[in-house]
């Protein structure tokens, strides 16, 4: 008998707390659907300018060039944000990480490191040799 007035005790407590504290366990829920201006900083040692990459929303495929090494776009927090090559170099290919939108963030791009990106700045010089 005891254990069963314990057990809806519990359940009515917890009942109460779920209730009391709806609306805070419902914000972080839905924590990811909050609007947000993302600030981008872009670190490269590449011989690109930075207005050669931009920034990608790929879940709204918005689209944001750089501004010398910062781009802002409107998203939502921790929708994937990619860099990638401005399409004004269409015969240049890309493939970099996608990173969760915050806020603030800063990117890197290392081109001494990426087979991929030293493929890519390969290309590039190509499109330009003619």
């Amino acid at each position: 008998m005891k254990n069963v007035f314990l057990i809806i005790l519990l359940l009515s407590v917890s009942n109460l707390t779920t209730y009391w504290y709806s609306t805070e366990i419902k914000s972080i829920l839905t924590q990811s659907e909050k609007l947000i201006i993302s600030e981008i900083q872009l670190e490269t040692n590449c011989e690109l300018m930075n207005e050669a990459f931009m920034v990608v929303d790929l879940t709204s495929e918005k689209r944001v060039s750089f501004n010398s090494s910062t781009a802002y776009i409107q998203t939502f927090k921790g929708n994937f944000l990619q860099i990638q090559m401005n399409p004004k170099f269409s015969d240049v290919t890309s493939n970099f990480k996608p990173h969760a939108a915050k806020k603030k963030m800063v990117i890197e791009i290392d081109c001494n490191v990426s087979n991929k990106l030293k493929n890519t700045l390969d290309s590039l010089r190509n499109t330009f040799k003619n």
